[in-house]
């Protein structure tokens, strides 16, 4: 009697201990359904506020475009110079650049204009045939290199610079080039993203027109940057100033023109006319 009073016991507790947890597991399984719905519910809130249906755009792409004539030269040029000592090298080097800045600034460069771009010594060797048959480097001198930078907004002077500086002693002449100046280049800039926005709003409203639509606001504006020309006429040449002289002189240098482009992408805010 007293067994059969301990297993209905037992088996009672059993019977307990599990509805005890299968209503622990039911309850687990309502709470994580009802975080999952509030999660989707957030996460549907969140991308309906950021793509609102409602919201009515246009995208447009507007672009202008200018071809601009350079305002700033830019003569590279200097002198080499050779010798059996280093002093002596410098010494002649000196000489012949303080000739070609004097004959510079009195064509009407400014000193201010005029700047040491490079600045270079070194030695020279030479292989000779020792009397073992081997070749040895023998140093046979230095050499030093001075290259100036001459920068103006006399476009046209290119020619002239050049011929001024080989008549008293350049006897290098590295680059030509051309370019816009800092002020050019904003003005050139700020207008070319006004006209750029004024095209795309132009035809946006045009792609309106027939879908009886209107601009009412303005979302987005991205401005595609354009890159100002450099205009080069890349001119490398080491010459002995006597017999380049008659050959440079007077050469005609032309800067030309560039088209320089810009490109805005313009999100419009449209409604119903």
């Amino acid at each position: 009697m007293d067994t059969r009073i301990n297993i209905a016991v037992i088996v009672g507790v059993v019977f307990v201990l599990a509805f005890a947890v299968t209503l622990t597991q039911y309850e687990n399984q309502a709470e994580s359904q009802d975080a999952e719905f509030e999660m989707s519910k957030d996460l549907i809130t969140h991308w309906i506020e950021k793509y609102d249906p409602s919201e009515n755009t246009i995208s447009v792409t507007g672009s202008a475009s200018v071809s601009s004539e350079p305002d700033i030269l830019i003569v590279v040029l200097g002198v080499d110079s050779e010798a059996k000592t280093a002093n002596e090298s410098l010494s002649k080097n000196s000489d012949s650049l303080n000739s070609v800045i004097s004959s510079l600034t009195s064509s009407g460069i400014s000193e201010d204009d005029i700047q040491t771009s490079n600045f270079r010594i070194y030695p020279l060797y030479d292989s000779i045939k020792d009397s073992n048959g081997n070749y040895q480097q023998i140093l046979i001198g230095y050499r030093v290199s001075n290259i100036l930078s001459v920068q103006t907004d006399k476009v046209d002077s290119a020619g002239h610079i050049i011929d001024a500086a080989v008549s008293f002693g350049a006897n290098r002449v590295d680059n030509v080039s051309f370019q816009l100046s800092d002020d050019t280049s904003q003005k050139i800039s700020d207008d070319l993203i006004a006209n750029a926005i004024i095209d795309a709003t132009q035809k946006a409203e045009k792609a309106l027109v027939p879908l009886k639509q209107q601009i009412v606001g303005v979302k987005s504006v991205v401005i595609h940057d354009n890159v100002m020309p450099y205009y080069d006429s890349p001119m490398r040449s080491s010459f002995d100033g006597i017999a380049m002289e008659s050959s440079m002189k007077s050469a005609p240098i032309m800067s030309g023109d560039e088209e320089i482009r810009t490109n805005v992408s313009v999100i419009f805010y449209i409604a119903s006319e």
